[in-house]
């Protein structure tokens, strides 16, 4: 996890949140900014440091507007990791379009495994992702995302 923003760099943080769990994740293209708001997922409940990637799955998603696909990708995740009782760890996109007025497709890559018995987890695991200040946005040369986690 990286605290700051630094140009160029892929990261993410927790945010304060009453209830739930939020982060801020960010990067210097939207596959970056994708990839990094997977990741902080993930780390919100496992070390995935402790996940040997062995395995891979192959993600298509398509939304109506960015944040769609964002929580799409999330989502399409999230049910991977529940179905085969695993954790996503490392994650590329191959392919992301968007525009204004069509669908944003997603292409990608993500690698994980089981969770080894002796690696304790770190929080309480995601159940969903909210378009509760659910925003994506760019601000100087990083591409951002804020988002909130049901727990």
């Amino acid at each position: 996890m990286t605290d700051s923003a630094p140009e160029g760099r892929r990261g993410f943080r927790p945010l304060d949140h009453t209830a739930d769990r939020s982060i801020e994740a960010w990067g210097p293209g939207l596959p970056d900014l994708f990839c990094a708001a997977a990741e902080g997922m993930f780390s919100e409940s496992a070390d995935c440091a402790q996940v040997a990637p062995d395995l891979d799955w192959n993600i298509q998603v398509q939304a109506a507007s960015l944040e769609d696909l964002l929580l799409a990708w999330l989502s399409e995740l999230l049910w991977i990791a529940e179905r085969d009782e695993v954790v996503l760890c490392r994650f590329e996109i191959s392919d992301l379009q968007h525009t204004e007025r069509g669908p944003c497709r997603l292409r990608g890559l993500a690698r994980g495994g089981p969770v080894p018995a002796d690696s304790p987890h770190t929080g309480a695991p995601v159940k969903a992702i909210t378009y509760h200040g659910l925003r994506v946005w760019q601000q100087d040369d990083l591409w951002r995302a804020r988002l909130v986690f049901d727990v």
